[in-house]
């Protein structure tokens, strides 16, 4: 007796398996019929304060894009964010564009490709998902193959999946930062070979140095002379210098071993403070 074939979650989707749901269409449905895809990149939301206040002000100009799924349910393919500010503004309902259902493989390739060229999803989220592609795509066998699939070049790819090498702990911090921290710096941070370092200038990162400061840093941490006794000289510490229209040199140095933007700022308005004071 022959045992009778699974039918796979598409072919139960086209067939309306458990869902009187409309398969096409743009219309207003409940945010309770809206579930979001559990495989979806992004997984931080920031700033999403502005955001919540204008579809109070004004509700969802452009509608999310779903598909009905065998749950009875609509399911998310874009527009994560916007339903999320939605339940958060406290809307009822939300307007939708129904697509007809892909195959899964085809649509993670386009949600991937579609957060690659915005860049506002994580580096992490965004290393991970690469990551996923590479190991259950049966058509994608190498990292060359992803980046022409992406469109993006092979070693684009092979940095950003190196943010994987990333100490766990290290992986975390980043992954759940409310900064949006830029994929260049996290990769150029995971191709350091020391823990210490790394955690070094993840911090610094996540405190608000900007990329071209990580660059320096890492470049002050490469280019560290030895001192012929097989240890390393004293790690310099951190500085910046201004080169100013009055002939003067302004130059602010770190007594700890970061120097962020904010503190370099802060340190500049005190430093004026006493001079104005020191003038009077």
């Amino acid at each position: 007796m022959n045992t009778p074939q699974r039918k796979s979650r598409l072919e139960l989707v086209r067939e309306g398996f458990k869902s009187d749901l409309p398969k096409t269409g743009r219309l207003i449905v409940s945010v309770e019929k809206i579930a979001e895809d559990p495989r979806n990149e992004r997984k931080i939301f920031r700033n999403m304060d502005g955001l919540v206040a204008s579809l109070k002000a004004v509700g969802v100009i452009e509608p999310i894009t779903v598909t009905p799924i065998e749950t009875g349910l609509y399911q998310i393919i874009t527009g994560h964010r916007r339903f999320r500010a939605a339940r958060m503004a406290g809307l009822p309902t939300i307007e939708v564009l129904i697509r007809e259902p892909e195959e899964e493989r085809l649509r993670r390739q386009k949600s991937i490709i579609s957060n690659v060229q915005r860049e506002d999803v994580g580096p992490v989220d965004m290393a991970e998902a690469l990551q996923s592609l590479l190991d259950e795509d049966n058509d994608i066998e190498s990292q060359d193959q992803l980046a022409k699939v992406i469109g993006k070049d092979k070693t684009w790819v092979s940095r950003m999946l190196r943010i994987l090498t990333l100490p766990p702990d290290l992986r975390l911090k980043v992954a759940t930062s409310q900064l949006s921290v830029p994929y260049d710096a996290a990769a150029s941070i995971a191709r350091l070979t020391d823990p210490a370092v790394q955690e070094e200038l993840v911090d610094e990162l996540l405190a608000g140095g900007s990329v071209r400061e990580i660059r320096e840093r890492i470049q002050e941490h490469k280019g560290r002379p030895s001192t012929g006794d097989g240890s390393e000289r004293p790690k310099p510490k951190p500085k910046q210098v201004y080169r100013t229209s009055q002939k003067a040199v302004v130059i602010i140095q770190s007594e700890t071993k970061t120097l962020p933007t904010n503190r370099v700022i802060a340190a500049l308005q005190e430093a004026l403070k006493q001079a104005r004071k020191a003038g009077e």
